[in-house]
């Protein structure tokens, strides 16, 4: 039996010592690019959660607006129902109720926090079909919402649509979604308005942004990292348009 050479022996420990070091070196370089990567994938998954609760959202404000005249005070009513499920921390009666009283009372009675637009119908609808002293009164101009397959199928003269698509109701939603999640929270905020300091680990508002969006400045006022999301919505008008 031959006995091992102790130069062998040794250069055999310090390979080892040198893959070990090598190995965590690499360990080093990629943790970082790997927690980002799953932050991202979190933040990527709460982002089409909040598109998916603003679609039903709007939705729901449409209808809203569909059975109340087109008024914007009904369609932020439904607006505040849809998007309360963002907002809720319990299950249970208690946690919705909490969730919708925050969510009417507080996120959307900020300011700039969400835009509702009326796409359809338009002021030259309005001005085309609106009647006055038909249901509402003297004062209140009205586009008519019965005996529709019976009326003039001809456009109006400013709107160039006729009273049948007058009375689709036609919305678009603009809400300013805060974003939580460390770090990435920041780059997307930062590659949205175009900030160049992308790392920047300041507030909203310490970088000069390029292209600033419609929720920058409410960012910058409550120090949060909000992007605005959209959503549109059509349904037909079951009461008269008033709009206002």
């Amino acid at each position: 039996m031959s006995a091992s050479r102790p130069g062998a022996r040794a250069g055999t420990r310090g390979a080892g010592n040198r893959g070990r070091g090598a190995s965590m070196a690499e360990f080093i370089i990629v943790l970082p690019l790997l927690l980002l990567l799953c932050l991202g994938i979190i933040q990527f998954g709460l982002l089409y959660q909040a598109k998916a609760t603003l679609d039903y959202a709007t939705l729901q404000a449409a209808r809203e607006g569909a059975l109340n005249y087109g008024r914007a005070s009904a369609m932020r009513s439904g607006l505040a129902r849809g998007l309360a499920p963002l907002f809720a921390h319990s299950a249970g009666l208690v946690g919705q109720q909490s969730a919708l009283l925050y969510t009417n009372t507080i996120e959307l009675s900020k300011p700039q926090a969400y835009r509702i637009d009326v796409i359809n119908p338009t002021n030259a609808a309005l001005q085309d079909f609106g009647r006055a002293g038909e249901y509402a009164g003297s004062t209140v101009r009205e586009i008519p919402n019965d005996t529709l397959m019976f009326r003039n199928t001809t456009p109006g003269g400013s709107s160039g649509i006729s009273v049948q698509d007058g009375n689709l109701l036609k919305i678009r939603v603009t809400y300013c979604y805060a974003m939580y999640v460390p770090f990435v929270n920041r780059t997307i905020f930062a590659l949205m308005n175009k900030i160049n300091n992308v790392y920047s680990t300041g507030k909203p508002g310490v970088d000069v942004p390029l292209a600033p969006n419609a929720c920058y400045l409410l960012s910058t006022a409550e120090g949060s990292w909000r992007i605005p999301l959209e959503s549109e919505a059509i349904v037909r008008m079951q009461t008269p348009f008033r709009g206002g």
